[in-house]
């Protein structure tokens, strides 16, 4: 499978960034390399160093953009070492960093990767499929406690409960060894109308969990702010609420001078901010651009711009 949808707000993105000439980037997701393209068109003097931790991710972009190899880097590497990896590049300071969040519609949309309940396929959701657990360990192994939880924090799933005991109840008769045979799981024991809406969040908080999503999330962000150099821009993109609120609230935190608590008469926390929010409110895209791509519907944008260091 060659196929990758269309980036999402690509015009959006690239206004954000606020490419300036001869400036370092990143492209935290590289995904299918849509971004980087727009990227490395828009500006003939820039160089993006591209993170993406599927090999077959890599492996497209690279021919993707073999026009532009004097300009743009691969890194087979989750952004969780995004500091580390560009450390190993003698790279310091960085210009602007993107992250369009989320498995991308290729990983989706190819049964071997196990992502989907719409087409039958092994239970696997690993992004880097040399990490050890897959879909089918979490599934087969956890107990009814650690698979509630997982369901309730990460897909906020409030059957959470009984479709863990569902699944315990199954897979102690036979292993649950695709997608087809979890989804029929949650089909048979899900009491809400809304069955898709439920397998759905099922399958997203599965996947969050075995690829620590939100975890590595927290982390990008932090070394994201480390690593950019004064007026540099972080621009991330995310689809569904936890992300999102994960970003706003690192952002807010961010932009705070102080964190003592209102009773405080004189700051003692000495924090000074590190960046200055450009997105009052998230951007999301125009009627169009849903139209003509349905992933776009749920995309959040927002924009933070770094300091002058004090």
């Amino acid at each position: 499978m060659e196929f990758y949808h269309a980036p999402v707000m690509v015009g959006v993105c690239l206004a954000q960034l606020n490419l300036k000439d001869g400036g370092v980037y990143v492209d935290a997701t590289l995904g299918g390399g849509g971004h980087t393209e727009a990227m490395l068109k828009s500006n003939s003097t820039i160089t993006v160093y591209g993170f993406d931790q599927d090999s077959a991710a890599i492996a497209h972009a690279s021919k993707r953009l073999e026009e532009f190899s004097d300009r743009v880097h691969f890194i087979h590497s989750n952004f969780a070492r995004l500091r580390t990896q560009l450390a190993l590049q003698r790279i310091t300071k960085v210009d602007g960093i993107l992250f369009d969040l989320g498995v991308s519609s290729r990983q989706i949309d190819d049964p071997t990767r196990g992502f989907s309940f719409m087409q039958d396929g092994k239970l696997d959701m690993r992004m880097d499929a040399t990490t050890s657990e897959t879909a089918y360990d979490f599934i087969n192994t956890a107990s009814v406690e650690e698979l509630t939880r997982v369901f309730r924090e990460y897909g906020e799933e409030r059957e959470a409960y009984h479709i863990a005991r569902a699944i315990a109840t199954s897979r102690a008769v036979k292993p649950i060894e695709t997608t087809y045979q979890l989804s029929e799981i949650i089909d048979l024991s899900a009491r809400s109308q809304h069955k898709i809406k439920v397998k759905a969040r099922i399958f997203q908080a599965i996947r969050i969990h075995l690829n620590g999503e939100l975890d590595v999330l927290k982390s990008a962000l932090s070394q994201s702010i480390q690593a950019l150099a004064p007026q540099g821009r972080l621009v991330v993109m995310s689809y569904h609420s936890l992300e999102d609120r994960i970003v706003k609230q690192f952002m807010v935190e961010e932009a705070k001078d102080c964190v003592c608590p209102p009773s405080f008469p004189v700051c003692q926390c000495s924090k000074i901010s590190t960046i200055k929010i450009l997105t009052r409110k998230p951007i999301g895209a125009d009627a169009s651009e849903i139209e003509a791509n349905p992933r776009a519907r749920s995309a959040k944008l927002r924009v933070a711009e770094r300091k002058e260091e004090k």
